[in-house]
């Protein structure tokens, strides 16, 4: 009997936890030090957020070991394309409708985590690339 929940995704989860906490807490930091540049704080934290979770998603979750350089292509090109969609929610949330950008930053996180799992895990970290 095949599990119902999927292996992959509770480790993905909890790397995705620890990227997070890498994204947003780097996100804090820098717009507090950038007197409020959130759009550039969540960029640099996403980035590095973008890289922690792909180190660790490559190594100890899907554990492939070919085409290093291709799947890491391909998980930052979703990442970068999550950036984006980031910033937007924020900028709408933050310019338009006077949201806090942290509050702003979560609500962004909740949308382009989901996306990003179902497009890495079918597609960057399939067992044959």
């Amino acid at each position: 009997m095949q599990n119902i929940i999927d292996k992959h995704l509770v480790l993905y989860i909890l790397i995705g936890i620890w990227g997070a906490v890498v994204d947003f807490g780097s996100f804090y930091i820098l717009n507090a030090i950038l007197d409020g540049q959130y759009l550039i704080a969540n960029t640099v934290g996403s980035f590095l957020g973008i890289l922690n979770n792909f180190i660790f998603n490559y190594k100890f979750n899907f554990k492939v070991t070919d085409n290093l350089l291709k799947r890491c292509a391909i998980f930052f090109a979703i990442g970068l394309s999550g950036i984006v969609v980031s910033n937007f929610i924020m900028l709408v949330l933050v310019e338009n409708y006077n949201v806090n950008s942290s509050f702003a930053k979560l609500t962004a996180l909740c949308f382009v985590v989901a996306a990003q799992y179902t497009i890495n895990r079918f597609v960057t970290f399939r067992k044959n690339m």
